[in-house]
């Protein structure tokens, strides 16, 4: 697609993504709202149907051509990756959402041929919206080197931490790293980094698809990226075997890429 189109399927996407927040926040201020389990054990609300219902309606209109992969319609069985398709979280951290933490998103990506070329990430109770063309580079004042990494300030879940969460923070202590902690839910970890509010979000627990591709498109924007544990190559979208992410670490800037990937390999080699 040419850059022109991209910018204008931004747009449209901003501003379908304010429009949901009132829907989503009408939901969210019932006290009553009920929630229901899916077969993995995961929580669903109305808004998140509500939110899919309306996220799909549009990209069907607007669209028709482009496929659509969402959460709440996935089927794993009847999966076959295509070379372009929407990616769709309608909303990102339902738990925030039952809990009332106010930490959830709604994540609408585009993917060509693996790898995320734009995407708009909302936080409909903050009233904020993120969003980035991932093959536009970041202006060079974004990937000048920063002085945190000094203090590297790690970004992690406030839902979701793990065993080897705990151990990767060691590992780090005992090479002498001064850390400061950012806990936060939903794909707002991964924005925390496009606004340079933290270095690093390692992720060792399981994700999907859909939970990253948006807020990956954002970031790669700002001149960040996504990288796999296991083979320190960008995260792919679409696979083949699962919608499943494998382990990975995202960096805020690449500037500190070498040092960070330098980082996570000692540590997967000596744990994982």
């Amino acid at each position: 697609m040419q850059s022109k189109n991209l910018e204008l399927i931004i747009s449209q996407l901003e501003e379908l993504t304010f429009s949901l927040f009132p829907e989503i926040l009408k939901i969210y201020g019932d006290k009553n709202f009920k929630t229901t389990l899916k077969k993995d054990g995961s929580p669903v609300t109305k808004a998140d149907m509500r939110a899919h219902k309306l996220i799909l309606k549009f990209l069907k209109k607007n669209y028709p051509d482009i496929p659509i992969v969402s959460e709440e319609s996935f089927l794993q069985k009847g999966y076959k990756p295509v070379k372009e398709f929407w990616l769709v979280d309608p909303i990102d951290g339902t738990k925030g959402f039952v809990n009332r933490s106010g930490e959830f998103t709604t994540n609408i990506a585009l993917i060509q041929n693996g790898q995320p070329i734009l995407g708009v990430v909302g936080a409909p109770v903050q009233n904020k919206i993120w969003s980035g063309i991932a093959a536009h580079k970041p202006k060079t004042s974004q990937l000048k080197a920063t002085d945190s990494i000094s203090t590297l300030r790690i970004v992690m879940s406030k839902n979701h931490q793990t065993v080897l969460d705990t151990a990767f923070l060691s590992y780090l202590d005992k090479k002498n790293k001064k850390l400061k902690i950012i806990s936060k839910g939903s794909s707002l970890k991964i924005c925390a980094l496009a606004d340079k509010k933290a270095d690093i979000y390692p992720r060792f627990g399981p994700t999907s698809e859909w939970d990253i591709a948006a807020a990956d498109a954002v970031l790669r924007a700002n001149g960040g990226g996504i990288f796999q544990i296991d083979t320190l190559k960008p995260l792919e979208y679409g696979k083949k075997d699962s919608i499943l992410n494998p382990m990975f670490i995202a960096i805020s800037n690449l500037n500190e890429k070498k040092t960070i990937l330098s980082l996570i390999r000692g540590f997967s080699k000596n744990l994982l």
